[in-house]
């Protein structure tokens, strides 16, 4: 047990809450745990919005043994609370990702990082990202620090002083001063290496782009979870599912487009929007749905994709 969880009597508490308990199975959530369940009247009670692991750990295993309550991203949307994510693919060449590991479930992150970061592919990376962002603000997801300087070296030739990064070693006034100018629209692109898939909370954000592929559904549903908050002011006060809706179709930001990148794949699955709203639904209808949107000019609507693919695959089965 750490020292300074030795001043907290167990006894003391009734309830303990977990919040990201997605983490809990870490040993180092489980000191935690383990101390305060020496009280045996002990509560305890665990909140995520991604429950499942790339490394298959399970709630159980942490001691999480009942669901209480579920609210799917699917829920949120329909009731209208959040905005839904439209699903652009981008074919690139030069990616290749069929020689990579899996580790814990992933990607291997060293491998990936090493494919992201060759000229060819942040070329082809951030000239598409350039040419779909018009003037909306751009949070980028990365496979390492090398590839988020690079990508901001090419996005600022693009549009001089448009793009600035955040890793783990970014100075905290710095990280500050950063988040202040993307909010503040004096950055356009805000390249993150893994600092923004948890609490990150910027409304604004329009376009969330993918350029750390991922096998994992919970570290990809992180990811473009930064980019559905509804702007202020769109649902406050509107008490139906009905109204939240209308008021969020004639805003400034009707949906949050998710941008994606496909190339050799190989043995991998590669996690899409189409795995986060149809995650009840069969592996080839969100494949199927998939490879419609990497077809599509426009950013296409997943709901209605998943719709049209379930019923393809159904009159395919049929005939």
């Amino acid at each position: 047990t750490p020292p300074r969880m030795e001043k907290f009597d167990p006894g003391d508490f009734s309830l303990v809450v977990f919040d990201e308990c997605h983490h809990a199975p870490a040993k180092s959530w489980q000191r935690v745990a383990d101390h305060y369940r020496q009280n045996p009247r002990l509560r305890v009670v665990g909140v995520t919005a991604t429950p499942d692991r790339a490394d298959r750990k399970t709630m159980r295993s942490a001691g999480f043994e009942h669901v209480a309550y579920e609210y799917t991203i699917a829920e949120a949307i329909a009731d209208g609370w959040i905005v839904a994510p439209r699903q652009s693919i981008v074919e690139v060449e030069d990616l290749d990702f069929s020689g990579i590991r899996t580790t814990a479930g992933d990607l291997n992150g060293r491998e990936l990082a090493s494919v992201m970061e060759e000229e060819h592919a942040l070329h082809g990376v951030a000239g598409p990202t350039v040419e779909i962002a018009g003037e909306r603000r751009v949070l980028i997801f990365t496979a390492s620090v090398r590839q988020a300087q690079l990508m901001v070296d090419i996005l600022n030739r693009h549009r001089d002083g448009s793009a600035a990064m955040v890793s783990g070693k970014t100075p905290r006034t710095t990280r500050r001063e950063i988040v202040q100018d993307f909010a503040s629209g004096r950055l356009q692109f805000l390249c993150n290496v893994g600092c923004f898939t948890e609490g990150f909370d910027d409304p604004g954000v329009e376009l969330i782009v993918m350029a750390r592929p991922t096998k994992s559904r919970s570290l990809y549903c992180q990811m473009i979870g930064r980019g559905t908050r509804v702007l202020p002011g769109t649902v406050e006060g509107l008490g139906t599912p009905e109204s939240r809706l209308s008021s969020i179709a004639s805003s400034a930001k009707p949906y949050v487009e998710i941008l994606d990148f496909s190339g050799n794949a190989g043995r991998h699955r590669l996690v899409t929007c189409m795995d986060i709203l149809g995650e009840d639904m069969p592996t080839e209808v969100r494949d199927r749905a998939a490879r419609m949107a990497a077809t599509t000019d426009a950013p296409a609507d997943v709901t209605e994709l998943l719709k049209t693919a379930a019923d393809d695959v159904e009159e395919d089965e049929r005939q």
